[in-house]
């Protein structure tokens, strides 16, 4: 095992630390997709006003990977505000929501380590933004069973609009299921540079999403 030079850091150690930021990236994504879904059921009904819950089996992870390794993270759902009231207003195949925001507390995620949680809240400045939220505006109705979601994504005092691919499998308790691959650099967010570049981050992440909802 070769020793580095005073001042030097070490590869290892600084690989690891890179892969925790990335891996934190990649876990800010999850809550979006469980703040968007939390108001997706609403819109089987016609009804002016619905509410649903999201339940605690329902799954999300993300993935990515880094030139050196890759990672896998899950969020706890059991931490979603899982009841919700918004207006749903339907026009032909299309529904028009009002008031359909949720808003997550950033200490909700775990991605199995106290280090990979600090960088993970250091990267989302969540002392000076506590809370992630997502505003749903609309929800296209392609097939009885396919969707597709229109909603903006507040993060670290950024905000972006999305358009979301949905998979819908209904019964009694309807299911929502995708995938949607994302930029880090959506809202700014850019990892530290270290190691003088041997380490490389790879920008897009995915989002894979299970959530079973009753309402």
């Amino acid at each position: 095992m070769g020793l580095n030079k005073p001042g030097v850091p070490d590869i290892n150690e600084m690989g690891a630390g890179i892969i925790q930021i990335t891996i934190a990236m990649k876990i800010f994504k999850i809550i979006t997709f469980l703040l968007m879904f939390t108001t997706l059921g609403f819109a089987q009904s016609a009804s002016s006003n619905k509410t649903v819950n999201i339940l605690p089996n329902s799954k999300l992870t993300i993935t990515g990977d880094t030139n050196i390794s890759d990672f896998s993270c899950a969020f706890n759902s059991q931490m979603i505000p899982s009841t919700r009231k918004v207006k749903v207003k339907e026009v032909n195949s299309e529904f028009h929501f009002e008031n359909a925001i949720l808003k997550l507390d950033n200490t909700g995620f775990d991605c199995g380590s106290k280090g990979i949680n600090k960088d993970f809240h250091a990267l989302i400045k969540t002392e000076e933004y506590p809370e992630i939220s997502l505003e749903l505006k609309k929800l296209c109705i392609n097939t009885p069973s396919q969707a597709t979601a229109d909603l903006f994504i507040s993060i670290a005092g950024k905000t972006k609009a999305y358009k979301l691919p949905v998979k819908i499998v209904d019964g009694k308790i309807p299911q929502y299921k995708g995938n949607l691959s994302l930029n880090i650099n959506d809202f700014n967010l850019k990892p530290p540079k270290k190691v003088f570049g041997l380490i490389v981050v790879k920008e897009d992440i995915d989002i894979n999403f299970h959530l079973n909802v009753e309402k």
